[in-house]
C-alpha cells in the first residue's frame, strides 16, 4: 500500500470513529434528529469508502506490476 493510500486510510478511520462518538452521545441523550440520519449515512459512506482503499491498493500493485 502506498504512502498516499495509507493516508487516506488513517484519515478515514479517524473521521469514522469521531461520527461514531458523535453518534453514541445522541444516542445516550436519546436524540433521534435529521442531524442523527444525516451521521448515519456518512458514517455508513465512509465505511465503505474505508473498504475500498485496500481494493483500490491491490488494484494500483497489480497495474504497476504488468
Amino acid at each position: 500500500m502506498t504512502t498516499g493510500r495509507r493516508r487516506e486510510l488513517v484519515r478515514l478511520v479517524g473521521q469514522i470513529q469521531t461520527l461514531r462518538r458523535e453518534l453514541q452521545n445522541l444516542r445516550q441523550r436519546e436524540l433521534e434528529t435529521p442531524e442523527t440520519d444525516a451521521k448515519e449515512r456518512t458514517l455508513e459512506r465512509l465505511r465503505r469508502q474505508r473498504t475500498a482503499v485496500p481494493q483500490r491498493a491491490a488494484i494500483d500493485a497489480l497495474g504497476n506490476a504488468a
